[in-house]
């Protein structure tokens, strides 16, 4: 079986699922346990055998030591996760659960998969991309393409309006909530000229549906408290027991969606006292406990309209993506925020990975596609500045401001050095939009070595920050006295630099 196809891929934090283009349509392929979507979670058996999707989750309760959820949350961290005592990194787990799709979609297709285009949140920062870049990889996937979650779901909402003949050029928002992340994207879609622009994007890697799960937990673990004196939060002996009541409150939250009141029942929730969990919830009340998580999605909104040139009523189309938008509460949000209802047309559970398939297709040449083979182009931007530290302040210059277009290559002049005595200079990359460093996050260090001294004020020093489709960094330093330069890509493997050289002074 040759690898000669590209799947299209989401991957997502708490569930993942894969999507390919038959007969001129993107179509969700089932995985082995014939499920649309497959749980982001994986377990390692005692033998060593890793379960993933399904098999996994149900290990979870009995089994926390071997297993491991929501690793998405994680990508871009030097971190490590524990299964049964071995370490595995975020970049390891997430090869595993791709490998589980990769292999099911092997089966289904009866054909092999060498490539993959693989959607992230628009607001990932280099270092995740970075980072799920490396996880494709590791799973013996050619990553093609690192495709911002927004921009796929337009493209399958394009793809839809044009095979109904119905495609308009349109300004359309994209509210994405997913299990771990939120982003809120301004897209122009120009049908017309087969063009699909991000304007603007912002959001939240710290948000999701699995917020609004840990909100209805504790609420339960308190009242659980309140009865027994025993916080389940806490007490390590009680940790299946924590997470059944985890297990009870994702099913909650997610029947809420349909009921207006839900009873949990869990036995023995603290079997020391023969502790019988019994409590109702209905939807006002979980809403009134989750309103300060819903309202958090407004300023990420709100930011793209003041930075931009758009109004709200410029907008004329919303659409949500994500499971977690399934909530009603999200959706009378977005009515009262924008003046009109969110789109129903794509479901929010596969419209990633359809438009991941769709421009998988576009990758393969694929025939017969609406709008042209071509694919058309997509536009996508930077979702936060890329910049360097300069002194004195540890202030924070930026070079690639957010909501560039990208790819883009941008070179700033007139660095110096801060002191006549080193030959080298470290330069030192962040991203984010604060104006010192400290709230940005460290990229990584380029050192330019084996440089002439110079005063300090001798503004000869240039930097060049590439940014590639898939918002990933090159730099390039050089010095203009004696052409010596340094090039390479910023990633994990970029060190912290080792201290003995220059800092960069602020530029001109």
């Amino acid at each position: 079986m040759t690898d000669d196809r590209t799947l299209g891929i989401d991957l997502g934090t708490t569930r993942s699922a894969m999507a390919h283009v038959a007969d001129e349509d993107a179509d969700i392929i089932e995985n082995a346990e014939g499920d649309m979507v497959t749980p982001s979670i994986v377990h390692l058996t005692a033998d060593g055998e890793s379960l993933v999707g399904g098999p996994a989750e149900d290990q979870m309760v009995m089994k926390p030591d071997r297993t491991v959820a929501e690793i998405k949350k994680e990508m871009g961290e030097d971190v490590t996760v524990e299964l049964d005592e071995e370490s595995y990194s975020p970049q390891e787990v997430s090869a595993m659960i791709l490998q589980k799709l990769v292999e099911d979609a092997e089966d289904r297709l009866g054909e092999g998969i060498g490539s993959a285009v693989i959607t992230v949140p628009a607001y990932f920062s280099d270092r995740q991309r970075t980072a799920t870049r490396e996880a494709g990889e590791m799973a013996g996937l050619a990553v093609k393409k690192l495709l911002p979650e927004p921009s796929a779901a337009v493209l399958a909402y394009g793809m839809r309006e044009q095979k109904l003949g119905e495609a308009e050029n349109e300004t359309i928002f994209v509210y994405d909530l997913g299990g771990g992340t939120f982003d809120a994207t301004l897209v122009e879609a120009k049908y017309e000229a087969n063009i699909i622009e991000t304007i603007a994007t912002d959001g939240d890697t710290a948000l999701g549906g699995s917020d609004w799960t840990d909100a209805i937990a504790d609420w339960l673990f308190d009242r659980i408290e309140d009865d027994t004196d025993v916080d389940l939060r806490t007490e390590d002996a009680l940790t299946e027991q924590r997470n059944q009541i985890l297990t009870k409150a994702r099913e909650a939250k997610h029947r809420l969606s349909e009921q207006s009141t839900v009873t949990i029942n869990q036995p023995f929730a603290v079997p020391q006292q023969g502790h019988n969990l019994e409590a109702e919830l209905t939807r006002e009340e979980f809403e009134d406990l989750t309103a300060p998580l819903l309202d958090r999605t407004t300023a990420p909104m709100d930011d793209i309209f003041e930075r931009t040139d758009y109004d709200v009523d410029d907008v004329d189309k919303v659409l949500l993506i994500g499971g977690s938008t399934r909530m009603p509460q999200v959706e009378t949000l977005v009515a009262d925020y924008f003046g009109q209802d969110p789109s129903k047309e794509i479901s929010p559970d596969k419209a990633v990975a359809m438009g991941a398939a769709i421009q998988s297709a576009v990758i393969e040449d694929v025939s017969g596609l609406p709008g042209g083979d071509d694919g058309g182009a997509l536009i996508d931007a930077l979702p936060q500045s890329i910049g360097v530290e300069v002194q004195p302040g540890d202030r924070f210059d930026p070079i690639v401001e957010r909501d560039t277009s990208i790819p883009t290559t941008e070179r700033k002049e007139g660095y110096s050095v801060e002191s006549a005595q080193h030959t080298s200079v470290e330069i030192r990359v962040y991203q984010g939009e604060s104006s010192t460093i400290h709230n940005n996050e460290h990229l990584g260090t380029a050192k330019l070595e084996n440089i002439p001294r110079r005063q300090p004020g001798d503004e000869s020093i240039a930097i060049e920050f590439a940014v590639d489709e898939d918002g990933t960094l090159e730099v390039r330093g050089e010095d203009m006295k004696s052409g010596a330069e340094i090039e390479t890509a910023i990633d994990r493997a970029i060190g912290e630099g080792d201290g003995d050289g220059d800092h960069l002074p602020s530029n001109s």
